[in-house]
């Protein structure tokens, strides 16, 4: 069993009984696709157009020209006055539960955009929740429970985030940009304030025009998402980040109930670097017994880190766990790890920390107390350390390396196996 350390700083705890309260159905940030070729045309699962034709005029091309993430986006624009480009993600006909439609949009200066959200999807006899019209020049308007009831403004040539948000249990929708409410309405009253559906059946991104201008269609969508609000496939009771005496930080975490949990995963940021893995820990799969986890983020060095889990269903829908902040202050004292592996063959690694900078020396020694290697000898910076022990020209036998610095000694036992 692998020895834990005491914690020394206790840097944050979050309790919580029901902490995975959304789940991404569905996303996708068009990264896995060749820019320059039409969307529909590489991916006509996840995607369709207005008349379910890939590869026509309705299909819209991969652009690398604007990203809100990684490298690419998809690129909406009209092609006559009354045609353009139509991306369909279709939705099952959700008729309960919330559930939030999630995008960012970028609209360069000169063109319109436009999105609308559907009850339901069946192309001529399709019933709309709602609609947006961003005009040229940063002007906008929307239907929501009635035509054009909510003009607002936005910014062109900057990513928007936007977010639909469509409660089915309480009737009621939702737009909002870049987190701020435009407009709430009735949600079965449909987009003009006389449908009758209370559904959620799809997303349509459609090339546009504001006939009255001269102005064409031109917007590009990164980072899509469909998220149940409501869904909770783990019940997590704690979440807490701590650092020990090595400098590491140490997660822990408890679930009471798991559903279809194949893993969490384990992510990082930092003040100026956003999110990335750093490790993963398997799920208990379906179980309703409490399950106690933890994650040694052995990589850290100093300042200030937020962590969170990503939980990861079997079935590829994942949610994000509240956020943890932890103040690392490095390692606290000398630490000579245990070789890894060992016994070896022929070469093994040696990990050490030291609390502050100063001259160390690492080295080899055999049972006669002869030197055999010197790893390292000189001034190291206050961290963790790890090295490479080369053993090819040495005879099989029992070794002990040694880690001095200003002022302490640490020895261990090695077998090399040849």
């Amino acid at each position: 069993m692998k020895k834990l350390y005491f914690l020394s700083i206790v840097a944050a705890m979050f309790v919580f009984s029901q902490t995975y309260a959304q789940v991404v159905l569905f996303s996708d940030n068009f990264d896995s696709y060749e820019a320059g070729l039409q969307l529909v045309c590489q991916n006509s699962i996840d995607w369709q157009t207005w008349s379910n034709v890939p590869c026509g005029p309705e299909d819209p091309y991969v652009s690398s020209t604007y990203a809100h993430s990684g490298a690419n986006s998809v690129n909406v624009v009209s092609l006559t006055t009354t045609s353009g480009n139509d991306l369909v993600r279709v939705i099952p006909d959700y008729t309960t539960g919330k559930y939030e439609v999630s995008f960012w949009i970028y609209i360069p200066s000169g063109y319109d955009g436009y999105f609308n959200v559907l009850q339901d999807f069946a192309a001529a006899n399709s019933q709309w929740g709602m609609q947006v019209y961003f005009y040229a020049g940063g002007t906008a308007n929307m239907d929501g429970g009635g035509a054009l009831i909510q003009p607002f403004n936005y910014s062109p040539d900057t990513w928007m985030h936007s977010e639909v948000v469509v409660d089915l249990d309480n009737d009621l929708g939702q737009f909002l940009l870049d987190g701020t409410l435009i407009h709430s309405w009735v949600w079965s009253s449909g987009a003009f304030g006389t449908g009758t559906l209370n559904q959620l059946g799809g997303v349509d991104l459609y090339g546009n025009d504001d006939a009255s201008t001269s102005e064409t269609c031109s917007q590009y969508f990164d980072d899509f998402e469909i998220i149940d609000l409501l869904a909770i496939p783990v019940e997590l009771t704690s979440f807490s980040a701590a650092t020990d005496n090595l400098g590491q930080v140490v997660l822990n975490w408890q679930t009471a109930t798991e559903t279809n949990n194949r893993m969490f995963e384990i992510e990082r940021k930092t003040v100026d670097v956003d999110y990335s893995t750093v490790g993963f820990v398997n799920g208990a799969g379906t179980s309703t017994e409490h399950h106690n986890y933890t994650f040694v983020d052995k990589n850290v060095g100093v300042g200030e880190f937020t962590y969170r889990l990503k939980q990861i269903d079997f079935d590829g829908h994942f949610s994000y766990s509240s956020e943890v902040v932890v103040n690392a202050v490095g390692p606290t004292s000398l630490n000579l790890s245990q070789n890894y592996p060992n016994p070896f063959n022929p070469t093994t690694n040696i990990s050490f920390t030291v609390p502050q900078a100063g001259n160390v020396k690492l080295a080899v020694y055999n049972t006669l107390g002869q030197e055999v290697a010197v790893l390292i000898n000189g001034v190291v910076n206050p961290g963790l350390h790890s090295v490479t022990f080369d053993a090819t020209s040495l005879p099989s036998g029992t070794y002990f390396y040694k880690l001095q610095s200003d002022n302490s000694v640490m020895v261990k036992k090695m077998m090399l196996l040849k």
